[in-house]
């Protein structure tokens, strides 16, 4: 039997329907379809999956949240209004948040922070302090309650100002710490010869100088005494520092004029106006010509007036000046030290006669000075036992080197070296040290190490190793087995030790173990080499020893 279709023929084709749940439970056939009446979904079967597969996904629309639009398909998508995101569903009804996966998500600009204009475009916009990680700030900067500020220890190399020109400065806070200290500078600006000074507690002052040296001839040496008087061209505001205009004015006896009080006392005061008690005036010569006394008391001579009558010519004329008056001391004996070492030689002025003013304080002005390095100096102590040093007059600085003896050789091994010590000592003219040589051996003298020798600060009640150069080590043994080297100490921490360098002492642990008897093995060598050399090892051969005993140790002192 068939069917006809003619070309007018309308032909109404059904699938199967049902609801979503009877389509579960049916397998439909490969190219079969299923409608479901409930959700509305057409489906298509491949002859094996129960319910077949969906033909078309939905979007479900928006929710707040996603899962409120369950039951859904694999594949279905809605729109969170919650999160602003899309979502597809990945597995599951959609009844369970895990069942979707975001696809997309709608951002817009939460602080300013990152602006997002109308072209889709993302920008930054204001940052605040809070969004810098403190490791992005350095060294010198830091986040403090979520602001930028500098930090307490600020580490740079230079301070540089933005702008150099002849009106910039750079600016500095009137509280500063330098090196541990604090300093407090002052609020007003210097004056003429002033300088900083600063007390006890770091504040600092514009002060004058409390002594003021007044120029002279340098053969004279010498500086004109406080109280002297001597005409001056310029105007009272010209007055220099350290002299008063003679203007009968008052001043505190301890003020910085004090020097001027002690020499002229109360002897210009006045009763009008009335003078206080702890107050001093200084000479009043305005208008007035000066003569000598005889009664050596300038302060009560008699005011003669000067007479206007005509005199013979050439006439007599009179042209008015300042008188000022020394009011602050000069120096009167300056002194000059030549120490640290070099040398200081004063001669007359003629030449014909020097005197040595090394480390002494003189008057340089009192002749001609030569200044020099002094030769070089030097003494070496080997004999053993203790002696002493001084440091020579002018010197302050002395290279050391100490050297201990060597070790006996004997039995299979050589005696082994002793260790050197080179360094620099300090210490002024006067400074007693002691030196112990150590001592070498005889030949009877058993096999042993040799022996120290040192340069001590002789303190009480214990005396202080300064350097110390270990003897050289005796250590029996067949060969290639290890060796412990004379070693030395320099007690740096002391403040008359400078400087210093330890060189080992040479191995003497070297035995042949020849078949043929040839075992001879030298001692081990020093810093000036083997014995009978300072320091170096005795030799040996066949169990006993051969060759010059170790002799004494070594110290050398060195100056220029």
């Amino acid at each position: 039997m068939s069917i006809e279709i003619l070309e007018n023929t309308l032909i109404k084709l059904l699938v199967r329907r049902g609801t979503d749940a009877d389509r579960k439970n049916i397998t439909l056939n490969a190219g079969e379809l299923g409608f479901t009446t409930d959700t509305e979904r057409l489906y298509i079967g491949n002859g094996t999956t129960k319910g077949g597969l969906v033909v078309g996904n939905k979007y479900k629309g928006k929710a707040a949240l996603a899962t409120s639009l369950a039951p859904c398909v694999t594949g279905d998508y809605a729109f969170e209004t919650d999160t602003n995101t899309l979502k597809v569903l990945e597995k599951g009804t959609g009844a369970n948040a895990t069942d979707w996966l975001v696809v997309s998500n709608l951002l817009s600009a939460g602080d300013g922070t990152i602006t997002i204009g109308t072209d889709n475009q993302i920008k930054v916009g204001i940052l605040s302090a809070g969004n810098f990680s403190p490791d992005c700030l350095g060294n010198s900067l830091e986040l403090s309650t979520d602001k930028i500020s500098l930090s307490s220890t600020i580490k740079i190399d230079a301070i540089m100002q933005e702008t150099v020109n002849a009106t910039s400065f750079l600016t500095l806070p009137s509280k500063l710490k330098i090196n541990a200290v604090d300093y407090s500078f002052p609020g007003v600006g210097p004056t003429n010869n002033t300088f900083l000074k600063s007390d006890s507690s770091g504040n600092l002052n514009w002060e004058v100088p409390s002594v003021i040296s007044t120029g002279v001839a340098p053969t004279t040496a010498t500086a004109l005494p406080v109280g002297t008087i001597v005409p001056f061209a310029s105007a009272s505001n010209g007055v220099p520092y350290g002299w008063l205009e003679c203007d009968g004015a008052e001043y505190a006896s301890n003020s910085d004029y004090s020097d001027l009080s002690a020499v002229i006392g109360t002897d210009y005061n006045t009763t009008d106006p009335a003078t206080a008690a702890d107050h001093f005036r200084v000479p009043n010569l305005i208008s007035k010509a000066l003569y000598g006394v005889p009664n050596g008391v300038p302060a009560g001579s008699t005011i003669y007036p000067i007479t206007t009558a005509a005199h013979a010519t050439p006439s007599l004329s009179a042209v008015g000046t300042n008188f000022i008056i020394k009011a602050i001391g000069g120096i009167t004996s300056p002194t000059f030290t030549v120490k640290n070492n070099l040398s200081a030689t004063l001669f007359n002025p003629a030449g014909t006669k020097g005197v040595d003013k090394t480390n002494v304080e003189f008057n340089p002005l009192s002749g001609n000075l030569v200044i020099e390095r002094p030769a070089p100096g030097m003494v070496v102590f080997n004999d053993a036992g203790t002696h002493d040093f001084v440091f020579p007059d002018g010197i302050n600085f002395v290279k050391f080197t100490v050297t201990g003896s060597g070790a006996k050789g004997g039995f299979s091994s050589p005696g082994g070296a002793s260790a050197t010590v080179i360094g620099n000592l300090s210490g002024g003219t006067g400074t007693a040290l002691k030196i112990q040589v150590g001592a070498g051996f005889t030949t009877a003298d058993a096999v042993q190490n040799g022996r120290p020798s040192k340069i001590v600060l002789p303190t009480t009640p214990t005396q202080t190793d300064l350097v110390v150069a270990n003897g050289g080590i005796f250590e029996f043994g067949a060969k290639d087995q290890s060796f412990t080297p004379a070693d030395g100490t320099i007690l740096t921490s002391n403040a008359h030790v400078l400087n210093g360098f330890v060189i080992k002492g040479g191995s003497g642990k070297n035995d042949t173990d020849s078949s043929s008897g040839k075992e001879e093995a030298n001692g081990g060598a020093g810093f000036f080499g083997n014995a009978p050399a300072p320091g170096g090892g005795q030799s040996s051969h066949r169990n006993r020893p051969i060759g010059p005993p170790p002799g004494n140790g070594v110290v050398i002192l060195e100056w220029s």
